[in-house]
This record gives C-alpha cells, structure tokens and sequence, in this order.
C-alpha cells in the first residue's frame, strides 16, 4: 500500500542517517558533511535536535539583552538583583577563613553531610524561627542558594501538567524551574498588599493547583508585602484544600520602614508552608549559601534528590556563614544595611521626581532591593531598552516576570547596586531614554521604524 511504503522509505532514510523523527516536530533532513568520509555520510553530531524543550520554556531573549547591556563597563545597572559590592564585609570574611583553614581545614576541604554542616543548620534553625513557630535543625537543608531550592521543590512536588499558582508579577527564576519541571501557571494578580487572595479563593476549588508559590515580604519585582490578613487567609486556604505553600523570603531582613509582618511559616500551625530563603541578598550571592526548612518528611525527599544534583554545598563556605552567624556578626551587617539602602531608594525616588515626572510612576517600597514602575502613555518597557542601554543604564523589562507575558509598561529598578552617585547619572539617563522613546513614539512611520531597528548591543 502506498502508506506502507513512504513508512518504510523513510525508515530507510533514516537508517542512513539522512533524516531525524521527532515526536511533536516532524521529520528533520540532517544534512552530510560531504568530505567522503563512510560513502559520503560522516557528519558531527546534530547536537541541536538531542537537546529536549526545557531550555525553550528558559530561554528569555529580552532578558538576556538586558545582562549583556549591565555587563558592559560603560554601563550603570540597576537591572540585576544583586547586593552593592561596596558593603561585602570581604576583611572580615577573609579572617573566618583563614581561621577555618587553619583550625579544621582538612576536614572542611572535604564532603559534609548533604543536609548541611550540622552548627550552620542549628544557627539557621534558629535564626528562621524568630519569635514564631520553632524549627528544628533536623528540618533544615542547605541548599546552593534558592534557586537550588527552588529546582529541588519542584522536581520533588511536581510532575508535568501539574498546575502552580504563582503572583503575577513573580520571580522570573521560579518562573523557569517551573516551567522547565513542564507544570502550568496560575497566575494570580498583585496589588500594593502582596497577592491577592481573594482571587485566588475564587479559583482553588475549581482549578485545584498542586502548589502555591509566593513571596510575600518584599515582593520580587514589585516590592509589595503581603498584609497579615491576607496571610492569614492564604494559610487557611492552603489547609483547607490540603495545598503546599513555597514562601520564598530573601529580603525580609532588608525592611527599611514601619513593623515586620511575621512570615508565613511562623503563622502556620498546620504544617502547609516551605519556607525558602537565602543569603545571597544580605551577605554576598557568590557563597551560594541558601536553606529550606520544612516538614520533616519534605526535608528528607529533598536530600536525597539533592544527593543526585551536588552531594554537598561548599563546607568551607558554610563554616565561614556559621561562625558569621554564631558571633552576631550577621545582625550587625543587616543593621548597616538598612542604614544603608533606605537612603540610596529614597535617592532614587527623588531623581526619578526630578527627571522622569510624568514619564514614569514608581512605588515606594519599605524593604528590598527594588523600584517597580509604570511607563506612561503606554510606552513598552521593552522598547526603552535599546534607548536606555545607548545613553549608558541597564532597566529589567517588567514583562519578563509576568507569567502570561503582560505588564509590557513596566519595569524593575534596583537601588542597592549603584553607588549613591551613580543613581543621579542613572536616573537622568533613563529619563532622557524616556523622552527619546516618546519622541519616536510621535513621530513619523521613519522615525518610529528606525527607533524599533536599533540594535541593543
């Protein structure tokens, strides 16, 4: 029959090695190197099509533009979510290490155990339960850093096709890890109060999500806190439909006005909340020095499977985070910190008042690392990029953290990297990229096309 023989013909060609089949793609010509070689037919490897779809779910072009324009020397960026190098407490750090070399430093050149180095998972144990619920040291996994974390959550909680709600606007890395782990989004808008809740009570019942994913203290990109009502609410869901909450917090140490709101793992009396965290935002990222604490039984699956990943994370480091931990060290560089950092938000505010006024509305936010805002006249924050990166500033598109795509006018800011008199620069380059963009944007059918065809980088 005519079907039987193209099935056999190109079963034919592909024993030669002149076609590749893929499921979902079709049948793919895999072209010869045509030097002679095995008749004709020797070729390297097709490299491209063994890969699978995950790093397609990762990849975010216009993300990646924005690193290459921060990493520029000609640049200020205030696009990555990175700490000011200016405050690394390097002398001291340099001491505790020295110190662990020469004390235990064969022993801490080897492996530790896969949950961590025993005294650092006490003093974090500690140091998460404040004055709420109590953790044990057994309940906590050091991780190499959150996005360790997060990879390891989902690849334990989740399976293709699973549902995650998620804040919209969220973290563009959680983001990836779920979608690389093939799970849905669900996403749930944010307001000046965190996520709204409400929103989310409407659809749980019926949409039934495998997970919650949140950060409510400081929310990456927006900067909004969830409000205790909400938190008290979103637990009270999670426990009625028997849903797990991850509550991701790297800056809720960094809060610069007004009184804390407890995290949700100290409001949580049914054992619903992962809470995630890390010190790449307060003490320097390089150390990778993150933890999870959480159910007994959740902390176990996720040693194992960490087994597979890494083993361990770096004991050297660990004991160095331990000894900063144990003698108050911590506390004192997060005191400097919010003597530090408010002042450099409030300078940005104000150069965004002085150059960007009715151009650019932000928020004020009472900790983190981050300026959220809203380009006017429905100006894209994408399109801003290349006018931004010419006149020397890096800005975060907002629409790279919406799950659905959306939020094309707004934009991340961040106020802790620059130096406080590289902000003033800053700013006032971004506003004149601003009304450049305007400009363009009001100009003729050239004008416009030329402004849309200049290259980033």
């Amino acid at each position: 029959m005519p079907c039987t023989t193209v099935v056999n013909a190109y079963r034919e060609l592909a024993a030669e090695g002149l076609v590749v089949g893929h499921v979902g793609r079709g049948t793919i010509v895999v072209g010869a190197t045509g030097d002679g070689a095995d008749g004709g037919h020797a070729r390297g490897i097709p490299w491209s099509q063994l890969f699978t779809g995950v790093t397609e779910v990762m990849n975010d072009p216009l993300l990646r533009d924005t690193m290459l324009v921060s990493a520029r020397s000609d640049v200020i960026s205030l696009a990555t979510g990175i700490p000011s190098p200016d405050l690394y407490p390097i002398e001291t750090i340099r001491a505790l290490l020295d110190e662990a070399l020469h004390a235990a430093g064969q022993e801490l050149l080897q492996h530790c155990p896969t949950e961590g180095y025993p005294p650092l998972r006490a003093a974090l144990a500690e140091w998460t339960a404040g004055e709420g619920q109590p953790v044990a040291p057994d309940q906590v996994l050091i991780v190499a850093g959150s996005q360790q974390g997060l990879y390891l959550l989902a690849r334990a909680l989740l399976e293709p096709g699973d549902l995650v709600a998620v804040e919209s606007p969220t973290y563009l890395g959680a983001l990836q890890v779920f979608r690389a782990a093939g799970a849905r989004l669900l996403p749930i808008p944010v307001d000046e109060h965190g996520m709204r809740v409400g929103l989310l009570e409407d659809l749980i019942g019926r949409r039934r999500p495998k997970l919650i994913y949140t950060l409510p203290t400081f929310q990456n990109p927006t900067g909004a806190t969830m409000s205790l009502e909400r938190r008290q609410r979103l637990l009270a869901l999670a426990a009625r439909y028997q849903v797990p909450v991850v509550e991701d917090d790297p800056y809720g140490a960094l809060r610069y006005d007004g009184r804390p709101i407890p995290p949700l793992h100290a409001l949580d009396t049914h054992g619903t909340v992962i809470y995630l965290s890390t010190l790449s935002k307060i003490l320097f990222p390089g150390f990778r020095i993150g933890w999870i604490a959480a159910p007994r039984p959740v902390i176990e699956r996720l040693a194992l499977m960490k087994q597979i990943v890494d083993l361990d994370t770096n004991p050297l480091a660990q004991w160095a985070v331990w000894a900063f931990l144990d003698r108050g060290l911590l506390g004192q560089h997060v005191a400097r910190l919010r003597q530090i950092y408010p002042r450099r938000r409030d300078r940005m505010l104000a150069a965004i008042e002085r150059h960007c006024a009715g151009m650019l509305t932000c928020e004020r936010p009472a900790g983190g690392l981050y300026v959220w805002g809203w380009l006017a006249d429905g100006l894209r924050a994408r399109d801003l990029l290349p006018e931004a990166a010419r006149r020397g500033v890096a800005i975060a598109p907002g629409s790279s953290f919406h799950p659905d795509g959306t939020g094309e006018s707004t934009l991340r800011l961040n106020f802790t990297l620059p130096r406080e008199e590289e902000i003033d620069v800053a700013i006032a380059r971004l506003g004149e990229a601003i009304a450049a963009l305007r400009a363009s944007r009001t100009g003729g059918p050239e004008r416009r096309e030329a402004a849309r065809a200049t290259p980033i980088v």
